[in-house]
């Protein structure tokens, strides 16, 4: 027996949050009814991403853009499809439970929230319109949502009343389902296929997890940990106290005694938000008679997965109440917490449901001008693409993925298991827009004007990206970040930034690397020695994961704000998480667009959206990448609109540091010059960035296609669409490590050069002195280091690249060249960098890439040592002019190590790792002329 039908047993229905067109022709709801699923609801923010985000309904929108049709109208043709062929599936459910169940839900106009005449007229005309007895009408329960219920219970419909948060609500809503049974009962129904007293049904919405995701703000605000997690359950156990005292007084009593039913208690919002509660807390706490529990898909798969089936509603009732008054004591007011979240819930539901109706505007003329989201141009490997779906589709790797199966991957759970949190990120962060634009209103208000982020990696990637791609909004914090261990690097954010106008945002999900605590130890002794230690730790916050080193070293420096992370996210899957949208608000982005944009894209990815018959963007765009890296094209050159060019680097670690393992990988090339395809061989695929209304690189992209390389074209209509974006590639990076056999989740390699490092502090510590290398030549004030001999740069460089491997021979790969600056970035260098790596890929024809150190070890670092072993590895490095002490701890002024120590250890190490990874490395130290140095090398090469 399914868990599911444990529950009923019990006296509990479940429901499903979800509802779109493939869902249910595919079979797969009418699977979900068959294991005991007893209903469905819907809302205009489901209706909107299942349109917007998937083609299913692209044939109607296409067929019904021809009939003059207003989007309002499409929107009402469709949904109404949908729910009328949902409510026949169920049907048989309504009837075996004698109307208990079967249920399906619709919510009217969220825009009449507040007209209860018009809430009435359109609930009816819903009604009547699909004619079905298993269908369900929602109504806000507003003051006049409160009133259309007693009058739509009254006429005979179906009422499922939404958006409670507060038991003052809810005894509204029940008094009010009871008055309208007694007209009911009295005059009878008045709409066609209306129920009688005896038939009609209702619940009563009870939002939960919401409610625990505001408490908690408050309770963080002072100081109060007792209490967080337990208020929404506590508040749901006070409502069905009053369930249960209205459902036995004598007012109830007599319209049972003429067949009334109860008006159900139904808990919404039960997936878990904060990292820290379990997640299927408000499944496992809520379980009793009489109730529904509707629960969003993610959510159910992991309650039927290790949820557990008990009574446990009516247990604790005085404990309960216990924490209830204990708020009040604390000065938090529920009542105005629960009142708010009924007004941002309306508001909500409004503004999704006007984006939906511009939505399907926008997309009936994409549809009809014969604009496409994205498009393959494959050439000779369109069949094995199609092949490779096909097995996608057969295995049913997508919906294994969102139920989590780690077997897609690996047999062993390992870093599989507590790395799938990304999948759910766009729903949970949604909820949590409110808490960061406390604080982004906050430090505004505190008259902080700069952000300045601390972090690797996946910590720092995605902040950088949004910062270069959206600039800042005008009132909002200009945002930098600071991920380099470059001595002179640091000097100049210390000069650069007034220390009373910034925020330091110290980011790093285990709250241990080495990079992130010394920049926080260094700039919290900064911060405190011009503004004084009392006042020190109000100009940091912490966005890291639970029980780290970070979130106790945060509380002990009395930080102003800790951000707790899923658990279950690794940092390069984490853009859309608190390390993205934290900062991300800080630079006045719109976050509630823009993680829109991506649940729009999870909606286009998950399971039941096949990527043979279906459009998974996302299913389909791995197959391609993994498909083809299988057959040697393993070189993924993206190629951008100029205005989303920093989505490059972001790319470049996802797919890097995930697929680059196992003697495998696919090297990321992003930022090289867009070339003739002669300059091309025969490993590189493309994949182009378009942004709309943007033609620079059209020509060059069609030239390649004309020369048969494979090319992808992914088309965005304007910046927010890289919320999608980001969903897409993570999706398709999982998808494309199924197809490599690997895990694209860990990162082994990544500790090798790391250990090294520390080594060779250690021995620093120790002997006050790094190890040296001998230099092999010196010329032109340039020192090189490497494993052979030549008489000049020219011939070192030629030298070097001459083993590069050509891929002709069976099994073997193609080399590429990267080049890794342990030097301070800056506009020259960056330019001087680009001359070399163009030199090289024009000349040798080889797949070049480019990355500060120390900066690169936390993205391309893994692939560099985790592959087939064909990198050419040339490091640059040069003499540091100032030095930069790190303090052992924050609030010490002692320190043992500096920055220009750590920065060098940090290149000798992974040197010595990609040596003993039987990597090619050769080294120049271009002394204090760096950018004069690389242009140097360049002219030489080119001799």
């Amino acid at each position: 027996m399914s868990k599911l039908n444990e529950l009923a047993q019990i006296g509990q229905s479940v429901w499903l949050d979800d509802i779109r067109r493939f869902f249910i022709t595919s079979g797969e709801l009418k699977g979900w009814i068959d294991r005991g699923l007893r209903g469905v609801t819907s809302n205009p923010s489901i209706f909107q991403r299942a349109i917007q985000g998937s083609a299913d309904y692209d044939e109607d929108l296409k067929r019904l853009s021809g009939k003059n049709k207003s989007p309002m109208e499409v929107y009402e043709t469709l949904a109404l499809e949908d729910i009328a062929m949902a409510a026949d599936l169920f049907l048989p459910v309504y009837e075996e439970t004698d109307g208990l169940d079967g249920y399906v839900s619709i919510e009217v106009n969220p825009l009449l929230a507040h007209a209860a005449a018009g809430t009435v007229q359109e609930a009816k005309r819903l009604f009547e319109t699909l004619h079905r007895p298993n269908v369900m009408i929602k109504v806000p329960a507003t003051l006049s949502g409160i009133s259309a219920v007693s009058e739509l219970i009254g006429s005979g419909v179906n009422v499922n009343a939404t958006l409670l948060f507060s038991t003052e609500y809810y005894k509204a809503v029940a008094s009010a389902y009871l008055k309208g049974l007694e007209k009911l009962s009295e005059k009878g129904p008045n709409v066609k296929g209306g129920h009688g007293v005896d038939r009609v049904a209702s619940v009563a919405s009870f939002f939960i997890s919401r409610v625990d995701t505001a408490v908690d703000r408050e309770l963080d605000q002072i100081g109060n940990r007792d209490l967080r997690g337990k208020i929404a359950i506590a508040n749901a156990k006070a409502a069905y106290v009053e369930f249960t005292d209205i459902f036995r007084n004598a007012r109830y009593k007599a319209l049972a005694e003429k067949g009334a039913r109860v008006q159900r208690l139904l808990w919404g919002s039960t997936g878990t938000k904060n990292p820290v509660y379990p997640d299927t807390l408000y499944v496992d706490q809520l379980i009793g008679p009489d109730t529904v529990n509707t629960i969003p898909p993610a959510t159910l798969n992991r309650f039927l997965d290790h949820g557990t089936v008990a009574i446990t509603l009516p247990e604790g009732l005085e404990t309960a109440q216990s924490q209830l008054t204990g708020l009040v004591g604390l000065g938090i007011d529920l009542k105005a917490i629960t009142r708010r979240l009924q007004d941002e819930g309306v508001e909500a539901f409004s503004r999704s449901f006007q984006s939906m109706i511009t939505g399907i505007f926008e997309k009936m003329n994409r549809l009809k001008a014969g604009k496409k989201a994205y498009l393959g141009r494959l050439g000779d490997f369109q069949a094995p693409a199609e092949k490779t779906i096909e097995k996608i589709r057969d295995h049913r790797i997508i919906n294994r993925i969102w139920r989590h199966d780690h077997t897609v991957w690996q047999p062993d759970p390992k870093e599989i298991g507590n790395r799938l949190g990304w999948l759910h990120s766009p729903e949970v962060m949604e909820d949590a827009i409110p808490d960061i634009h406390s604080l982004v209103d906050e430090v505004r208000n505190a008259g902080y004007t700069r952000a300045l982020l601390l972090g690797m990696g996946g910590s720092s990637l995605a902040p950088e990206m949004f910062r270069f791609t959206f600039g800042v909004k005008h009132g909002y914090m200009d945002l930098a970040i600071l991920d380099s261990t470059d001595p002179g690097t640091v000097l100049e954010y210390t000069r650069k930034f007034k220390t009373a106008e910034t925020l330091y945002i110290v980011s790093t999900k285990s709250g241990g690397t080495v990079e992130t605590l010394s920049f926080l130890k260094y700039f919290y002794n900064h911060a405190a020695d011009t503004l004084g230690i009392a006042t020190a730790g109000e100009h940091f916050i912490a966005i890291t994961d639970p029980g780290s080193s970070l979130e106790a070293m945060a509380k002990e420096l009395n930080f102003r704000r800790t951000f707790l992370n899923d658990p279950d996210i690794g940092g390069r899957y984490s853009a859309l998480s608190f390390f993205g949208m934290v900062p991300a608000g800080l630079i006045g982005m719109d976050l509630a667009v823009f993680l829109e944009r991506a649940a729009r894209m999870a909606c286009n990815c998950e399971g039941f959206n096949c990527p043979v018959s279906g459009d998974n963007s996302g299913a389909w765009l791995g197959a391609v990448i993994g498909g083809l890296a299988n057959r040697g094209r393993d070189k993924l050159t993206l190629i951008t609109s100029p205005a989303v060019s920093p989505f490059g680097a972001w790319v470049e670690q996802l797919i890097a540091e995930s697929t680059g393992k196992d003697g495998k990988g696919i090297l990321p090339v992003s930022g090289e010059m867009l070339a003739a395809p002669d300059i091309y061989a025969d490993d590189r695929f493309f994949v182009y960035l378009r942004l709309e209304g943007d033609d620079t690189h059209d020509s060059g992209i069609d030239s390649l296609e004309e020369a048969g390389f494979p090319v992808v074209q992914l088309n965005l209509r304007d910046l927010y669409d890289l919320g999608g974006e980001i969903f897409r590639w993570e999706m398709a990076t999982a998808v494309a490590g199924y197809l490599l056999k690997i895990n694209p989740f860990d990162q082994p390699n990544v500790e090798s050069a790391k250990v090294l490092a520390r080594r060779m502090v250690e021995s620093y510590r120790k002997d006050g002195k790094l190890p040296e290398l001998l230099s092999t030549l010196r010329s032109k004030g340039i020192r090189v280091y490497s494993e052979f001999a030549a008489g000049s740069l020219g011939e070192m460089l030629g030298k070097f690249l001459s083993q590069a491997e050509s891929g002709e021979n069976e099994g073997a790969g193609r080399s590429y060249v990267a080049i890794q600056a342990y030097v301070s970035p800056g506009p020259e260098i960056d330019a001087a960098l680009q001359l070399f790596r163009t030199e090289i890929q024009t000349r040798y024809r080889l797949a070049t890439t480019v990355g500060y150190g120390p900066r690169f070890l936390h993205s391309t670092g893994q692939l560099h040592k985790g592959d087939g072993g064909h990198g050419l590895f040339i490091q640059i490095t040069a003499d540091m002019a100032e030095d930069v002490s790190i303090p052992d701890r924050a609030g010490d002024q002692t320190s043992s190590i500096s920055f220009g120590t750590l920065k060098t250890a940090q290149a000798l190490g992974d040197r010595e790792a990609l040596l003993s990874a039987g990597r090619k490395v050769i080294r120049f130290h271009l002394g204090k002329d760096v950018a004069g140095g690389l242009k140097q090398l360049s002219t030489d090469l080119a001799r």
